[in-house]
């Protein structure tokens, strides 16, 4: 592994209820996450987060991102609510 990029990567340990332990600095505080395939990204800001995810690119993460743009910060079920109507609207085009 290269040694700066083992200075950023800790490993940590989901416990039996899913639960991963960050900081006792982090009690309280909003965190967003992000998930593609195996990678979840995590962010106390949630535009450090949207500019880290547009430099990983990719068209899924390209949608998601509309869809933040779009609805600011939605609810999970605003978010399959709106993903289903962008869907449809993109397959009734062709």
């Amino acid at each position: 592994m290269n040694s700066v990029v083992g200075e950023f990567i800790e490993e940590k340990i989901v416990d039996g209820k899913g639960r991963l332990y960050l900081s006792s600095k982090l009690r309280g505080r909003r965190i967003y996450v992000a998930r593609r395939g195996d990678l979840i990204v995590l962010s106390t800001s949630r535009s450090s987060l949207v500019e880290a995810l547009r430099k990983l690119g990719g068209s899924i993460l390209d949608e998601y991102l509309g869809l933040l743009e779009f609805l600011g910060e939605p609810k999970p079920k605003e978010v399959e609510e709106a993903s289903r109507k962008r869907i449809w609207r993109k397959l009734r085009g062709y």
